[in-house]
């Protein structure tokens, strides 16, 4: 948004470090952009929290100082596993949006579980497959008919998942 002319006098900008450099879970981020806003939001802050626990911090000021090569190589490792996935999927008759880049997979049920809602769809596929999606509807009404993969697991088991997924829509459209 920043890169936008004259967005930095109007508007800030949030970033995590959590998927770039494999810091999920620490909670550390920051905010740029419109100084008086960002003053704001820090006065807000200091009342909900204490900050974040100092090694974090040193951490994080690191990974922002240093080569970024490791981002570059943290995309390419998702790249491969989003492949890894979408390649079974596919193979198993479920065509999936591919992602420019993410760490996750967000999908419409396939055929026949288009008007089956993403918690059974999701219990179903867990049940049957042993694989674990997040059901859409977890993310708000419209999130409702799609299934979120999270490329968590190396390529191999990706793979293995979206092989299993697949026999089971073969066996959901030769028994329906």
């Amino acid at each position: 948004m920043l890169e936008i002319p004259g967005a930095r006098e109007i508007a800030v900008e949030f970033f995590s470090m959590s998927k770039s450099y494999c810091m999920a879970g620490w909670r550390v981020g920051f905010c740029v952009g419109n100084a008086p806003m960002v003053q704001a939001l820090t006065r807000v802050k200091s009342y909900l929290d204490y900050g974040i626990f100092q090694p974090i911090q040193i951490a994080a000021a690191h990974a922002l100082r240093e080569s970024q090569d490791c981002v570059a190589a943290a995309r390419q490792v998702y790249r491969c596993r989003r492949d890894a996935l979408v390649d079974a999927l596919e193979g198993g008759g479920w065509p999936v949006p591919v992602p420019p880049s993410t760490m996750f997979l967000w999908t419409p049920h396939p055929e026949p579980f288009i008007d089956t809602g993403s918690v059974n769809f999701a219990r179903r596929l867990l049940r049957e497959t042993g694989v674990v999606v997040s059901p859409g509807v977890g993310f708000g009404a419209e999130g409702e008919g799609h299934v979120r993969f999270a490329l968590i697991e190396p390529e191999e088991r990706l793979a293995m998942a979206g092989r299993r997924i697949g026999q089971f829509l073969e066996s959901a459209r030769t028994s329906a």
